[in-house]
Parts: structure tokens; sequence; C-alpha cells
């Protein structure tokens, strides 16, 4: 199925090439880089002031900076943009320059489903016809040349149809942390590689997670999808009207914004839709989605601490700069110093560190967030 799949994407590729010096180029697709969370599976890496997308493992380019570079490769700078909140809004328009077109600032902080109707909403106003690419700004992608295989193909069949276009990867190992999609790869070659989903499943428990891995029909969902920005706004209003009718709401009136249900897009309409397909990918992909994962990642890209020294103990993961740690008998630890915040978690936990950030909001501990 591979070899299918690359068959289907470079056509897709080479059908795009040959739009973009024609009269049916790509002038109404846009690219939506989402950048408003605030991380807070990475506190304390990622805080209100220094958000998630800022952060960076190689040093030099930032998750944002390299989700903008990504784009840019085949979409003007004009047609990309960045949605953010007021909170970010300052330090990403620093961030990003003169690298994309526009910054899309919601009023407030609502979940991924009102951003992307807010986003869609902004876009139809200014373009019709426009198709929307949304893509998270805290992955990280190494290949970038086969993402944008992928990425192209997906935009190709999303021009039309009037269906939304998830990408789905090809599982790995078990991860517990991603949500999974189930799909029928019998039909891969019918629908030219783009297939209807048959059913999202929630972040699975290591056992499932391992069965999902062998299964041969589930995927992990990447949170990057396209669509016709219609298509968008006629799922929203059929599946999570209260939402739709709020964010309409609050393009004239900004603080009804903040009464808006906090949803993500997929539980607003991508589990309810029945206009969902996926188009079964393979690149190498991170969500980084927890401090684990971050500094599993930044070990690889770099040394993170050489001044470690560990006796009996194992597996760890540091990232203390400028001092001496010395670990013990202990297994499996995050260790993170800022300089005024020190987290010790166990990697096999680091999703709970958010209820640290929970508690420090509940006794108004503003500084530490």
């Amino acid at each position: 199925m591979k070899n299918l799949l690359t068959i289907i994407v470079v056509g897709s590729l080479m059908q795009i090439a040959c739009a973009n010096q024609s009269s049916t180029d790509l002038k109404n697709v846009y690219a939506v880089i989402l950048a408003g969370g605030s991380g807070e599976r990475l506190w304390p890496l990622s805080r209100l002031q220094f958000p998630k997308q800022l952060l960076s493992v190689e040093e030099q380019k930032t998750f944002l900076d390299q989700a903008i570079e990504r784009v840019s490769t085949f979409i003007p700078t004009s047609h990309i943009m960045v949605n953010t909140t007021r909170n970010h809004a300052e330090r990403i328009g620093h961030a990003v320059g003169n690298r994309v077109g526009d910054i899309i600032i919601e009023p407030g902080a609502r979940n991924t489903g009102p951003a992307i109707l807010y986003c869609c909403l902004r876009l139809h106003q200014q373009d019709p016809d426009a198709v929307a690419v949304f893509l998270p700004a805290d992955h990280y992608i190494s290949v970038n040349a086969k993402f944008v295989e992928f990425l192209g193909h997906a935009i190709a069949y999303a021009m039309h149809h009037d269906r939304i276009v998830l990408m789905g990867l090809q599982p790995k190992y078990p991860a517990t942390g991603y949500g999974y999609i189930e799909y029928d790869p019998a039909l891969v070659s019918e629908y030219n590689g783009v297939v209807p989903v048959k059913k999202f499943h929630e972040k699975p428990v290591y056992d499932i997670a391992q069965a999902y891995v062998t299964a041969g029909n589930m995927l992990w969902n990447a949170g990057i999808f396209c669509a016709k920005v219609s298509v968008f706004l006629n799922e929203f209003k059929t599946h999570a009207p209260e939402m739709y009718q709020g964010v309409i709401k609050s393009l004239d009136d900004t603080d009804c914004y903040h009464q808006v249900v906090s949803e993500s897009v997929d539980y607003a309409i991508m589990e309810k839709s029945e206009q969902i397909s996926v188009l079964p990918a393979d690149f190498p992909w991170c969500d980084i989605g927890n401090v684990e994962i971050f500094l599993s990642l930044k070990e690889q890209k770099q040394s993170t601490n050489r001044r470690v020294i560990t006796y009996e103990s194992h597996n760890s993961l540091v990232d203390v700069p400028d001092r001496l740690v010395a670990l013990v008998g202990v297994d499996d630890l995050c260790v993170v110093d800022t300089g005024e915040i020190l987290l010790v978690a166990k990697r096999q936990e680091a999703e709970k560190v958010k209820m640290i950030v929970q508690a420090l909001k509940d006794m108004k501990a503003y500084e530490y967030l």
C-alpha cells in the first residue's frame, strides 16, 4: 500500500504544480497555523508569556518557525496565516515578522473548535472560495519534503470534493498520547488514497494501543486537516449550531466570544460529521504534547545537560542548565529547572503536569503561570 500511496501523492503534486502555472492555480488555498495554545502540559517550559510554539529542540528554529517554513515551500506568504489569542499576539507578531500574510487574533482562548470556526468566518469574508489547511504550530516534522507531498495530495482532494480531509499517520509504536482514526485499507485505491473515516478512537491505554499498531487499519490523528471553508462552516452550522451562532456574534462584539462553549474541533464536528475523510500518510512526525515528549526529542537533537551524574539510576531526562545534577536510586524522571521553577515528574505521568498548572490557577499564583 505504501507504493500505491506514493504514486497517488506524487501524481497529485504534479497536478498542483501544473495548476500553479495555469488559470486554475492555488490562489484560493490558505494555510492557517494554530498557535494559540497555552501548553499547560509543557509547563514550566511553556508559560503564558512564552508559549510552547516558541520552544525549540534545535536551538535556532522554534516550532512556529518550522511550521511556517513547511508551508511556505508551496503556499505564498500572503496566504499563510497564524491564529493566536490576545495573550500571545504581541509575542507571536514579533516572532513571525513579515513571513506571514496575517495574524488572526481570537478575542480569547476557547479551544480549537471556536478557534477554527473564527478563522473560517474571517477567511470566508476575505475569499468565499477559500480552501483552508489547518496545522498546529507545536509539531515536529523532520522530513519536510515527504510532508509536503502528502499535504499536497490532501489539498488537491479537498479542492474537488465537499469533504474535510484529515492526515492520518501510520503508527510506529503503541502511543497512548494520540487519538486514533479507524479506516478501511481496502478502499485506498478506490478512493484515490483519501478514504472515509470509519471511527475516531480516544487516546488508548497501552494494551489497546499495542492492538491498534498491529491491526493495520488504525492511524494516528495528526490534527492536520483541510477543506473548503464553505464545507467547514456548513459542518459547524449543522453539528455545533450554538458555537456557530456565538462566534458569529463575536465578529461584531468580541465580548460574546468569552461566552462561546470551549470545545475541541474533534468533539464539535469531526466525530459527528459524515463528511470526514482521511489520507493515510507516512512521514516522520511528533506531536509535542507534554514535557516528556519535548525532553525526549530535545535529547535526540542536542545535549540537554552534560553535567549529570547517576548512581543506580536509569532512563531519566534532565534539562537543568548551568549546574550539576546528581541522581541516586531513581528511574524514569523528568527534571526541569527554569531558574525560578523546578519540576520533577515521573515520565509516564507527564500528562498530569497540567494539574499543577490548575492548582497554581486556583492559588492565583499567576507569577508561575
